[in-house]
């Protein structure tokens, strides 16, 4: 359950008042969530794994693309940030959350990509560098071989093929927009309009990584890859099916890499053991050519 202390910066608990209930709603990879209900509503409590156990977590970087997501009305209003950044308090959005079906349907397809038009146009704040998902991809690479250097040269041809993939895509004809960068059903959320929620991986960068990630995370949905980029807008900014194939690529190095490199200094579920196989066959299976 959560401590006092917190819960005194719940709105309608200030004065120490109890909450009508807290109920633990996410267990998730990196963090822990509870619905806490009050006099003055529905709040979500986040309780954030530390930053350093990832090295692809950065909570001010979150804090910061979170709050401007949310004053454009695309994420939950923020109510609360720690000092430390170990709690996010948001309000609760009323809502159905999205399962994997919604992504191999174009009406919901054309909705997200929508959504990820007005995401992409909201003011990108100064003091967030612009992402590159090959840096992120050789630190999560130089965690693993430093655990286990027989997955060298491995490794190294996986980056070296990402590299080139990443070429192709074209990254620097597109300006930087705020991205979410973790597109599953479970941070999709359709209410009055869309949301987004769980912000960790969101950072400043390429837009067509938002539609990499879908397809990289459902690939019944690269079907409608052209169908996504006209709804997104991106169309308008000289993109191709072959170059969000080519980012797809990627994507799915950087979820290989991201489940590898968790599972050298920890035992993981059988889940995410799961998910690092369908990475690595797609990588092999799929590669673009050059």
């Amino acid at each position: 359950m959560i401590a006092g202390a917190l819960l005194a910066h719940v709105p309608g608990c200030e004065d120490g008042e109890a909450p009508y209930s807290q109920e633990l709603i996410g267990g998730g990879r990196v963090n822990r969530a509870f619905l806490v209900r009050t006099r003055r509503g529905r709040f979500v409590v986040r309780l954030n794994e530390n930053a350093s156990a990832d090295p692809g977590l950065d909570r001010e970087r979150e804090l910061m693309l979170h709050a401007a997501a949310a004053q454009a009305g695309i994420a939950p209003p923020i109510i609360y940030a720690a000092a430390d950044r170990s709690c996010l308090i948001t309000e609760f959005v009323e809502g159905r959350l999205w399962t994997p079906h919604y992504f191999s349907r174009m009406r919901d397809l054309r909705s997200l990509g929508a959504r990820l038009r007005n995401l992409h146009s909201v003011p990108v704040p100064a003091a967030v560098a612009r992402f590159d998902p090959m840096v992120m991809a050789r630190r999560y690479a130089d965690h693993i071989v430093r655990h286990e250097p027989v997955e060298s040269v491995r490794i190294h041809a996986l980056l070296e093929r990402g590299a080139e993939a990443l070429e192709r895509s074209m990254p620097a004809q597109r300006a930087p927009s705020i991205i979410h960068c973790d597109l599953h059903h479970g941070n999709v959320l359709t209410a009055d309009r869309v949301y987004f929620i769980d912000w960790e991986y969101a950072q400043v960068g390429d837009p067509l990584l938002d539609l990499a990630c879908i397809m990289a995370y459902y690939p019944r949905s690269v079907s409608h890859g052209g169908l996504m980029i006209t709804a997104a807008g991106l169309d308008e900014r000289g993109v191709s099916e072959k170059m969000l194939s080519d980012l797809t690529h990627v994507f799915n190095l950087l979820t290989y890499l991201w489940y590898r490199a968790r599972r050298v200094a920890r035992s993981v579920p059988a889940t995410d053991l799961q998910v690092e196989s369908s990475a690595l066959r797609r990588l092999v299976s799929l590669a673009p050519d050059a």
